[in-house]
């Protein structure tokens, strides 16, 4: 039986902070802002990575991170502008990416995300993963304008590019990339350093995880800075590494699953054991998640 939560706000909280311990991190990690580019920087939360897109009448952020996260999100955005939060889009609808948006709203922020990220906040979400339910969330909390495949922003005199990348980590993943200042924040598609978490639940699938880092790299150059949704700030060429280990645990998993080994029989076999040099996380996870994918067919 799930624990008893006080009320709805300490819950989310509580399923966010799973999630960003269950992906690698120290609850503990002490936030910093990075510059990326001219009015282009990246603050590396508690709970994961948000860039900040700032100019004098404001900025726009991409991910809120947790409710708890909200106030260090601010000091960060007022530390390069003194204008409000305009706009904040969610990769995701993952509460350590979009538990930020009820109080962001609340203060006349605009939030911005692929269709089905609202599809899902409005819902109870379970996360099998997890065993654990994330309960809808209140109306303000919703973005307000909503995309399918892609959507142009212009802010700042930046132009911010939102592409779809459907049944990759979820169905709601957007792959962000700013122009001028030639960043690509990849949301969750991209754990640096840690296995990535396939959220089957959610309409995640391995397959168009691949999919989606192909799409990425078609939007990059040499010289794209990569913004994981959780880990360090990366380049197109960890990126490729990135897919190239997917690729092979998946070829790898997929062999195993065509000579009749069971779920079971994989994991024990370690497939992904190449990849453990500095990696964080649940291996075994990752590896049973790519296992559900391509069984799904």
């Amino acid at each position: 039986m799930m624990p008893v939560m006080p009320c709805a706000h300490v819950r989310i909280g509580a399923i966010a902070a799973m999630l960003v311990m269950a992906a690698g991190l120290s609850e503990a990690q002490a936030a910093e802002v990075k510059h990326l580019a001219p009015a282009a920087d990246v603050l590396i939360g508690k709970s994961g990575n948000v860039v900040i897109v700032s100019s004098p009448e404001g900025a726009l952020i991409v991910d809120d991170e947790r409710p708890t996260d909200v106030e260090e999100i601010q000091a960060a955005v007022k530390a390069l502008t003194s204008g409000p939060i305009r706009y904040a889009i969610d990769t995701h609808w993952h509460v350590d990416h979009s538990g930020g948006n009820e109080a962001l709203a609340k203060a006349g922020t605009v939030i911005v995300a692929q269709r089905n990220v609202r599809v899902r906040r409005s819902t109870d979400q379970f996360m099998a993963a997890y065993n654990r339910t994330v309960p809808a969330a209140p109306p303000e909390a919703l973005p307000a304008i909503i995309f399918d495949d892609t959507l142009e922003l212009h802010f700042a005199g930046e132009t911010i590019d939102l592409r779809h990348a459907p049944n990759a980590h979820t169905d709601g993943d957007a792959i962000v990339r700013l122009a001028r200042a030639n960043v690509i924040h990849m949301g969750d598609i991209f754990f640096n350093g840690i296995w990535p978490f396939i959220d089957r639940s959610s309409g995640g699938d391995s397959r168009g995880l691949i999919r989606a880092v192909d799409m990425a790299l078609a939007m990059a150059d040499g010289r794209t800075v990569i913004v994981p949704g959780h880990g360090p700030i990366a380049t197109t060429a960890d990126l490729k590494h990135y897919r190239a280990m997917l690729a092979d645990v998946s070829g790898r998993v997929q062999a195993q699953i065509v000579s009749g080994k069971s779920l079971a029989e994989i994991v024990a076999s370690k497939p992904a054991a190449a990849y453990r040099d500095g990696m964080e996380g649940d291996e075994d996870r990752f590896v049973g998640a790519i296992y559900d994918s391509l069984k799904a067919g």
